[in-house]
């Protein structure tokens, strides 16, 4: 009977106080009655000192009629908010999944505290997916922590946007070393059988997903997940080459962000500055670039300016057909 008390009481006090609501010894004893717990006053202070032993940040403010409430949580107003802005943001789970997430995220925090930040969470910026990505990614992690293959098929959409199952239904082995949320995304990277290499693949894309019996590739030591990222724009592949780019000089934020701190910069004429970067060339890579329109040139290698240019032809010749340009 006592820990049931306390654990009612200690529900009470994370549901329902926080710094600017706090409730009286009466009105917790009243709210345990409803719930068909009777309670003596002095209990109220006894029950509050175990959950303070227990490690919670039961404040207590003395006056005539001494107020109790929760203090510091396990994640403050702002974490919370940040959290759920990004399962808000996630293209990887269902809307239904969204909301469940955000609920039990708010229930870190008290029903008022919940209610202030519920309207300000942000928008999804994009569209959500139709099927959970989550149990996927769950079976990737036992699959990694078990070191075995996973079996799956991948698919794409047509035209009417249906979803049309690659190579007819080819099935995909694959040995998972990890499960990597990027650029919005959320990826599988690990050795293929049928790329002979390390591949990605858009979680969301991949279905009939299983766990093979077989022992998976280990993954090779010198393997830099990081490293994997970063030499990507969107996760496209194509060839690693070292380029120089000459960016304007408001444009380091996004090349840090989309590069890493590591890369090096040096300085140009005024208002620029060089980036040298370890690319794998792609026509992304070059959609990326033509989005600065020449604020962000490609100085070197003479191949990749070459291509560069082809790409931005194509994309002109493009607009000029549908007439946007």
């Amino acid at each position: 009977m006592q820990n049931n008390r306390i654990i009612r009481l200690l529900a009470i006090l994370l549901s329902e106080t926080d710094d600017d609501h706090k409730l009286t010894t009466n009105q917790l004893i009243d709210k345990l009655s409803e719930e068909g717990i009777s309670v003596h006053r002095n209990t109220i202070a006894s029950d509050i000192e175990i959950l303070k032993e227990a490690g919670y940040d039961v404040i207590c403010e003395k006056s005539t009629q001494n107020k109790y409430f929760i203090g510091k949580r396990s994640f403050d107003d702002a974490e919370i908010k940040m959290l759920c802005d990004a399962v808000s943001a996630a293209h990887f789970i269902t809307e239904k999944q969204t909301t469940e997430l955000i609920e039990k995220l708010l229930k870190n925090v008290s029903v008022y505290t919940a209610k202030r930040i519920k309207p300000m969470i942000q928008s999804p910026t994009g569209s959500k997916v139709s099927d959970s990505s989550i149990y996927v990614a769950d079976m990737i992690n036992y699959a990694i922590s078990n070191k075995k293959q996973i079996q799956f098929q991948y698919f794409e959409y047509n035209e009417k946007k249906d979803k049309i199952l690659k190579h007819n239904g080819y099935i995909y082995e694959v040995s998972p070393y990890a499960a990597v949320w990027h650029e919005d995304r959320y990826y599988l990277i690990g050795y293929s059988k049928k790329h002979d290499d390390i591949a990605n693949f858009r979680i969301d894309r991949m279905t009939n997903v299983s766990v093979s019996e077989e022992n998976k590739y280990v993954c090779p030591k010198d393997f830099d997940l990081k490293e994997y990222l970063s030499s990507k724009i969107k996760v496209f592949k194509g060839k690693k080459t070292e380029v120089c780019l000459k960016c304007k000089s408001k444009h380091m934020k996004a090349i840090l962000d989309y590069f890493g701190n590591e890369i090096k910069t040096t300085n140009a004429e005024k208002g620029y500055f060089n980036a040298i970067i370890e690319i794998e060339l792609s026509p992304t890579f070059y959609a990326w670039i033509f989005q600065f329109e020449g604020d962000i040139i490609i100085q070197s290698p003479q191949n990749a300016i070459d291509d560069f240019i082809k790409t931005a032809e194509i994309i002109i010749e493009v607009h000029k057909r549908k007439g946007t340009i």
